[in-house]
């Protein structure tokens, strides 16, 4: 089934809210670090947007609305002044999502669990950039104007430690938000007639 007019739309309204726990995670990791790094960014708003990921999936159960939240994502990272491929891992793990769930046609809450942790690392794409080309994420900064003290902040070294840490934040933000999110279909969404 091909993705329809509709389901833009309700894609749009839901990348929209996605967008608002983008913020809060960002906002709550700034506030947890107390710095500019903004690394736990990714595991917080993994945590928060379980629900409407959720929600995105019940509600249209196709092929196609998973890519295009992660096509929004890669837009935003891309027009937001992040390095300039910072839009390729997000599209890439909203595909793989995007695939993940449609194996079980979108109704396995297992698969569309898997599908939200494979999801929410799309949002490390900043950080991933900062791993793979180093060097030009510093000298964009620099051609930016930004400061050495900023950019000594804003650095996160590639380390084993580092990737384990971060991976390990964004798969329990993912689970416990996406258990959160079924439950709350279950509980609430579903017996309110808002899904099927």
């Amino acid at each position: 089934m091909l993705v329809k007019t509709k389901d833009i739309i309700i894609t749009g309204v839901y990348a929209a809210m996605y967008f608002i726990f983008v913020c809060l995670g960002t906002l709550v990791s700034v506030l947890v670090e107390h710095n500019a790094n903004m690394k736990y960014a990714p595991a917080f708003t993994a945590l928060f947007a379980g629900t409407v990921y959720m929600l995105l999936i019940a509600k249209t159960k196709k092929f196609g609305n998973i890519s295009l939240l992660a096509a929004v994502m890669s837009l935003f990272f891309f027009l937001s002044g992040h390095f300039v491929l910072s839009f390729l891992p997000s599209l890439i793990c909203g595909v793989a999502a995007d695939l993940i769930a449609k194996i079980g046609n979108y109704e396995k809450k297992l698969l569309n669990l898997l599908s939200y942790v494979v999801f929410s690392f799309g949002n490390l794409a900043p950080i991933m950039m900062m791993w793979v080309v180093r060097e030009a994420y510093i000298n964009r900064l620099v051609a930016r104007g930004k400061s050495e003290t900023y950019i000594s902040e804003v650095m996160i070294d590639f380390n084993l430690g580092n990737v384990a840490w971060l991976s390990l934040c964004i798969v329990l933000g993912a689970l416990i938000g996406g258990l959160f999110g079924q439950y709350m279909l279950k509980k609430h969404f579903s017996k309110a007639g808002l899904v099927k």
